[in-house]
């Protein structure tokens, strides 16, 4: 029996080629599930908010305008920076920035130098915050000349020591009631001891910050009893304050209790001559000799000296013969 032939390599071919495209089919399928997966976790991870940055180039102390400003919605979410953004142009147009910030910059509020506009300042710092337990800061203002502000160099972030000079009333002996009232009259007060009126100094405040200055107005950053105080003593009208700088690296709070000025203890401490009364008390006015009459300087007289004419010539001797 005459049995019949089939090539097996034709079969064999066919199944090449169907793993081929087998093959190929899976590594797409793979392909196009890996990119997929990686869009939609890189999607699903990363948040993204809405914030207004910096479309220009923006200078420092100078006030923020519409036109420099640029809403952006991919900014990546970050909740230490979220709760800074600025999503309404109405927070941030017309106040100025402590920093200057570059093109595509995002604008927070810790950039601002006051969240008031045209204010100039911000009372609190970026890392301060307000609680039930923090202090009560105030903004007060003080005038100060510049011979008793370091010559008038002094400007905003500057920590100075404020010296303040004011009238002091010496304590007085109470009056002793008048023993015929409407006849004899009262004696007046008189001061205790040895005390006198007259000016005191003593430096009161330390660490302060200036937080803005206009002439000779100093905008001071100060707890609400410090402000109190400030006003009372401007109102009273006889008070003087002073500032001295202080270095930056000097933060320290010094005992003053035993610092003040008066005349009297700058005398003491520096030996200063007192002066003395002229002339003393019981002695006789001394006065001056009187001054004698001026005589007139002599003027020049007359001269009585006449020359003599000089002698006539004498006649030559005659030639001889």
């Amino acid at each position: 029996m005459e049995m019949e032939y089939k090539d097996p390599s034709r079969k064999g071919r066919w199944i090449v080629l169907l793993g081929l495209v087998l093959a190929i089919a899976a590594g797409g399928a793979a392909f196009y599930l890996v990119s997929t997966a990686k869009k939609d976790a890189g999607t699903a991870t990363i948040p993204v908010v809405s914030g207004y940055v910096a479309a220009s180039d923006i200078v420092a102390g100078k006030a923020v305008t519409k036109d420099q400003l640029t809403l952006r919605t991919d900014i990546p979410s970050d909740p230490a920076q979220n709760g800074l953004l600025f999503t309404a142009e109405d927070k941030i147009v017309g106040k100025s920035l402590a920093i200057a910030v570059q093109k595509g910059q995002i604008l927070t509020a810790n950039m601002l130098m006051s969240t008031t506009a045209g204010l100039g300042f911000n009372i609190l710092s970026p890392l301060e915050t307000v609680g039930p337990d923090s202090e009560a800061w105030r903004a007060i203002s003080i005038t100060v000349s510049d011979d008793r502000a370091v010559g008038g160099v002094l400007g905003a972030r500057m920590i100075v020591d404020v010296f303040l000079t004011a009238s002091v009333l010496p304590p007085a002996v109470p009056a002793v009631e008048s023993p015929s009232p409407g006849i004899t009259p009262a004696p007046t007060p008189t001061p205790a001891g040895n005390y006198y009126a007259d000016r005191s100094t003593k430096i009161v405040y330390q660490g302060i910050e200036i937080l803005a200055r206009s002439g000779t107005y100093y905008v001071l950053k100060v707890s609400l009893v410090v402000a109190e105080e400030i006003a009372h003593l401007q109102a009273e009208g006889t008070a003087q304050f002073s500032l001295a700088l202080r270095p930056d690296q000097d933060a320290r709070i010094l005992d003053v209790s035993l610092l003040g000025a008066t005349t009297t203890r700058i005398i003491e401490r520096y030996g200063l001559p007192l002066p003395e009364q002229y002339p003393a008390p019981g002695d006789p006015t001394r006065t001056n000799p009187p001054i004698p009459a001026l005589t007139p300087a002599p003027s020049p007289a007359a001269s009585t000296d006449v020359p003599a004419p000089s002698a006539a010539p004498s006649a030559s001797p005659a030639a001889g013969g």
